[in-house]
C-alpha cells in the first residue's frame, strides 16, 4: 500500500510539474503574443499617420496642380484678349478711328505727302505696315505683361503667399 501511495504520489507530483510547466508556457506564450499585438498596435498606429500626412500631401498638391491651371488658363485668355485687342487697334488705325502716337503719326503724314506727290495707281504700303507694327508692338507688350502677371502669381503661390 505504502508502495502504491508513494507511485500515486509521484504521479501526482509529475502531473503537477506538467501542470506548472504547461501554465508557465502558457504564459510566455500570452506575454510573447500581447508583446507581438503591441508591436503590431505601434506599426498600425504609425502606417495610419503615415498615410494621414500622405494623404495632406497628395491632397495639397492636387490644390496646386489646380490653382496652377487656372493661372495658366487666365494667362491664355488673357493672351488671347492681348492679340485680340492689337487686331482691333489695327483696324481702328485703318479705320481712321484711333490714331498713333506723333512721333508714328508724322510718318503718315509723310507717306501722306509723298503718297500725293507719287502716282495714284502705286500704293503706299508703308502706313498699313507702320499700323500692323503699331499693333504687334502692343499686342506683344500685352502678351508679355499677362506673362509677367501668371508667373508672379504663380510664384506666390509656390512660395505660400495669397
Amino acid at each position: 500500500m505504502i508502495r502504491a501511495l508513494a507511485i500515486a504520489l509521484v504521479l501526482l507530483l509529475g502531473v503537477i510539474a506538467w501542470q506548472r510547466g504547461s501554465v508557465w508556457k502558457a504564459q510566455a506564450s500570452a506575454t510573447s503574443a500581447a508583446a507581438g499585438q503591441k508591436s503590431a498596435e505601434d506599426e498600425l498606429s504609425a502606417a495610419q499617420s503615415e498615410i494621414g500626412q500622405l494623404t495632406t500631401v497628395v491632397a495639397k498638391e492636387r490644390a496646386d496642380a489646380k490653382a496652377a491651371n487656372a493661372l495658366a488658363a487666365r494667362y491664355e485668355k488673357e493672351k488671347t484678349n492681348a492679340q485680340t485687342e492689337s487686331d482691333r487697334l489695327v483696324a481702328e488705325l485703318r479705320a481712321g478711328n484711333s490714331r498713333l502716337h506723333v512721333r508714328w503719326q508724322a510718318a503718315v503724314h509723310t507717306a501722306a505727302l509723298s503718297q500725293a506727290v507719287a502716282s495714284a495707281s502705286q500704293s503706299d504700303g508703308r502706313v498699313d505696315d507702320r499700323y500692323e507694327s503699331a499693333g504687334r508692338i502692343i499686342g506683344a507688350a500685352d502678351q508679355c505683361d499677362a506673362q509677367v502677371r501668371a508667373l508672379q502669381a504663380y510664384a506666390r503661390q509656390c512660395g505660400g503667399e495669397p
